[in-house]
């Protein structure tokens, strides 16, 4: 070992037995700690740093100012001072970068092609070695950062965060702003924002408080030497500022004051809403890992299974969704969230639903804390951590990155999987502290009734404590309650293995049609590879009437979710044990899809097209689904006006689908008998296209292909072939405005569609967007301003080939946002003329390699295939097509291309908000 580092003495770091990658840990000499992934199979190599700084550390006269740091140490230090310098690498080498700033942790992560990681790492360790902090870039940023907060002012959950904070204890850091804008980053008597990046960083960004993992497909030897070569500099604590090495903050007040609980809080949203939040304040939860007994609480509470809490009180009529768990937590804080979307009549009983949700926390306090429940937790999260797949390197290490600071190393992997034993005192603990006057109750309601509103973010809210009869009515047993707690999951089994392989199948093997009559098409692939007792099952239900008017395609989604509402109780067990199923139309007709533990899927299937023919629905349940379904469709994108224009692109271009305001429309008058006739028509012409992917054998398949053709009678089969769905451009120029509700910002899509669907036009196309997306972002994003949200991307509808330019601005209007569009597309096209034969041939050599990327697990192969098939890439080739035909594309050839296809004829749509917002 070297003197500039140390190995730590960890006998090993816990794994699946599956994982085939290799781990190290150790520690550089200047105190930073380091894991090491060694990635055999990966493509990509990746790193993630991250510091245990977050907004919880910003200084009170300076807030938002880590998450405005996080902006600054992208853009630019005393090595690489151009603010797009570490980009345009990542660009050039097929990888991006990405950052977070939390609470109390800050995320800094890439990845990139495997072989260029050592020179990635030099340009990521300069972030944070010698951050430029340029006086010009702050002005810049500055004013993105306001475009991120403007961006979000009327989005919903930063409102309620915001009431979140109002209503806290002022003392506790949560309190404070998170995100910064052009009123909170400031010069002032404190010193230069400039000044105050730089105390900052020196206060907190140093080699004990970072953490540092690299990942790839290099050994370790070679890993651990590019982590001394890259991040050795990084200061010590002792090196740094006399702030630094007592830097280690630590939160002392609590989250609430006592005048903040047992408190009734109402907040008016800006879509409409209706929702119930019971937030129970606990200690924190970092030290439990082992055990996770809030986690075992929770599934108890959210458990949907026949006498379930959700189960009686959606027979109440009170709730359509309930949710256990979640909530913010923090070193000193745990917020334990009850979630509940209400019904019209659950708001008329919002004390009742909180009594019920009381009532029964004393039941599982009386009768749940029993080992044998926790061992079906614990087997169900074993199974999960043994057959996970495996994640990319880049989301990989910005994960380990962040673990490594909450658990020990040896459980860096393990430690969200890990449930050792039932800690019975530990539960007996944190329910007694699970009483109506320890908690917060949080109405979220256009009828809400309130008095004040938060600053920032202007929510209207109203905070009140809790009165004595609400007290009683919450402690005292409930009139009608018999919810019971879960029996034993007969679906649980811990001893699972794949089916035998039947016939030896290369890596490369495809899937063979077994079976392709007026009734189906039937694809199936055991696959060698990826040897796990799992598999996924598509089924798309092809039925012309589906797609026929926004009328029968808005009831095509009520039904689809009225299905699963409706099996979701019975099949919940199945959903714990790892069977997992789901329904929802498409542009040709509804996909069925089933995936998890391959053994049960057959039987649920078969479970599932059953019901599909004869299940009624409750009149109760389809006034409350359909609903709810038409105030999300009228209050959808209101707050995203760009959101609201790619949905616009969509349905413009591609027929059978229908917009979400043109299907409430549709059903304003709908009544359930109308509903009924009409799901009773959509499946009078029918063919199944299905692909059966994972450890099943042939045998196995035959089962699926007779189940299929019993539930598809002669008379239901569909011999025509499905029409073209997708609209082609002519030369010249579509405009489409759209009314952009509730946001004050304007925003605009150009969208360049390619001539044909050929894999020469498709290859074209995507070298164009890889071409120029960093200098379009760059462009609009940091030299001009333009936005937060702009960029540029590869945009294709079915095989039609497209490159979409994208901008919202809270500043300019939208005549001025197709101008600043159409110069940038003009100058990234100046900018290729330019381009030279060796990066020519750079550009088409990363994307051969990306096109020549390995399925990396059997999730993203199903997806591949099954995509195929809906394409009718039979041959499932399509990678070696286009590489082929990027092979033949010459640079001059392809440059008369691409001014053809931009400047001179372009086949262009415009979308845009309308100017007249209300």
């Amino acid at each position: 070992m070297t003197s500039s580092s140390t190995t730590d003495e960890v006998v090993s770091i816990i794994r699946s037995s599956r994982d085939k990658r290799d781990y190290r840990a150790l520690t550089l000499a200047n105190g930073l700690s380091v894991l090491l992934a060694h990635c055999p199979d990966s493509p990509k190599a990746g790193a993630a740093l991250s510091v245990n700084a977050g907004h919880f550390h910003d200084p009170r006269h300076t807030q938002g100012l880590a998450h405005f740091l996080e902006h600054m140490l992208l853009l630019g230090n005393h090595d690489y001072p151009s603010p797009s310098a570490f980009s345009d690498f990542l660009n050039a080498y097929g990888g991006q970068q990405n950052a977070w700033t939390g609470t109390e942790y800050s995320n800094f992560y890439f990845d990139c092609q495997a072989n260029s990681l050592a020179q990635a790492l030099q340009y990521f360790a300069a972030m944070f070695h010698r951050p430029l902090f340029d006086p010009g870039m702050i002005a810049k940023e500055r004013q993105s950062i306001e475009s991120e907060f403007r961006l979000k002012q009327k989005d919903e959950l930063r409102r309620l965060y915001q009431v979140h904070k109002a209503t806290s204890n002022p003392e506790h850091p949560f309190s404070q702003f998170s995100v910064g804008n052009l009123n909170t980053l400031n010069d002032d008597q404190y010193g230069t924002l400039a000044a105050k990046l730089q105390h900052f960083f020196a206060t907190h960004f140093v080699a004990e408080k970072l953490r540092l993992v690299i990942a790839g497909p290099q050994s370790l030897d070679q890993l651990e030497q590019l982590a001394k070569q890259s991040f050795s500099d990084i200061r010590p604590a002792s090196q740094a500022t006399e702030s630094a090495s007592a830097s280690a903050t630590t939160v002392t007040q609590p989250l609430y004051q006592q005048h903040q609980l047992g408190v009734f809080l109402q907040v008016r949203p800006v879509k409409p809403a209706r929702r119930l939040i019971i937030t129970l304040p606990l200690p924190p939860i970092d030290d439990d890992y082992r055990h996770k007994t809030t986690s075992f609480i929770a599934h108890l509470l959210g458990y949907e299974g026949p006498g379930s809490l959700f189960s009686q009180l959606r027979q109440q009529g009170w709730i359509n969704n309930l949710s256990a768990g979640g909530g913010i937590s923090g070193s000193n804080f745990k917020d334990f969230n009850i979630n509940i979307q209400l019904t019209e009549q659950g708001e008329q009983a919002l004390m009742s639903v909180a009594q019920w949700v009381f009532n029964y926390i004393r039941l599982i306090e009386q009768q749940g804390i029993e080992a044998w429940r926790y061992r079906e937790r614990k087997i169900s999260a074993e199974l999960s951590f043994k057959y996970q797949e495996p994640a990319p390197v880049g989301e990989l290490v910005s994960q380990l990155a962040i673990n490594a600071h909450h658990y020990p190393v040896e459980d860096v992997i393990y430690a969200d999987f890990r449930m050792d034993a039932l800690n019975q005192q530990r539960a007996a603990d944190l329910l007694s502290l699970m009483l109506p006057e320890r908690a917060r109750l949080t109405w979220i309601s256009a009828a809400a009734d309130t008095d004040q509103v938060t600053p920032i973010y202007d929510a209207p809210y109203s905070i009140r404590s809790l009165r004595a009869l609400e007290l009683k009515q919450l402690k005292q047993s409930a009139e009608n309650f018999n919810a019971t707690l879960p029996a034993p999951n007969p679906f649980l089994d811990e001893h699972l293995q794949p089916y035998p392989l039947t016939t030896p199948q290369s890596d490369s093997a495809v899937p063979k049609c077994l079976v392709n009559d007026h009734k189906q098409q039937l694809w199936h692939l055991q696959d060698a590879q990826f040897r796990v007792p799992k598999g996924h099952i598509y089924l798309n239900l092809q039925a012309p009437a589906v797609n026929s008017s926004a009328l029968n395609f808005a009831c095509a989604r009520i039904w689809s979710e009225l299905m699963i509402d409706a099996l979701n109780e019975d099949l919940y067990d199945a959903e714990v044990a790892g069977l997992h199923f789901n329904i929802y139309p498409t542009q040709a007709g509804i996909t069925l899809h089933t995936t998890g533990l391959s053994a049960g899927q057959l039987p649920l299937l078969s479970y599932l097209m059953k019901q599909a023919w004869t299940v009624r629905f409750e009149r109760q349940r389809w006034q409350a689904t359909s609903q709810q379904m038409l105030h999300n469709w009228r209050s959808a994108h209101q707050s995203q006006p760009l959101n609201l224009l790619f949905s616009e692109l969509n349905l413009a271009l591609q027929q059978g689908l229908f917009g979400l305001h043109e299907m409430a429309d549709a059903c304003s008058e709908l009544r359930q008998t109308q509903f009924t006739q009409i799901v009773a028509g959509l499946f009078e012409q029918l063919r199944v296209t299905a692909l059966m992917h994972g450890d099943w054998q042939q045998q196995h398949a035959q089962q699926l292909a007779e189940l299929i053709a019993d539930n598809v009678d002669d008379q239901q089969a569909l011999r025509t072939t499905p029409p073209d769905r997708i609209k082609r451009l002519g030369a010249g120029t579509d405009q489409l405005s759209q009314k952009a509700h509730s946001h004050p910002d304007a925003a605009v899509i150009q969208y360049y569609q390619g001539p044909s669907d050929t894999t020469r036009d498709q290859v074209a196309m995507m070298l164009l967007q890889q071409l120029i997306h960093q200098f379009v972002f760059d462009e609009l994003r940091t030299r001009r301003q333009v936005g937060y949200m702009a960029g540029s991307q590869y945009f294709a509808l079915q095989r039609i080939p497209g490159v979409i330019l994208f901008v919202q601005s809270p500043t300019l209007n939208e005549a001025q946002l197709h101008e600043q569009l159409q110069q940038v597309m003009v100058l990234a096209v100046e900018q290729l003329e330019a381009l030279t034969v060796k990066a020519w041939t750079h550009s088409k050599s990363l994307m051969r390699s990306q096109l020549q990327v390995k399925d990396r697990n059997l999730r993203v192969r199903s997806q591949r295939l099954w995509g195929a098939i809906q394409l009718g890439d039979t041959q499932f080739n399509r990678a070696q097509q286009l590489t082929s035909a990027l092979d033949h594309w010459q640079l001059d050839e392809w440059l008369t291309y691409v001014n053809r296809l931009v400047i001179e004829q372009p086949a262009l749509m415009r979308l845009q908000t309308a100017v007249n917002k209300v």
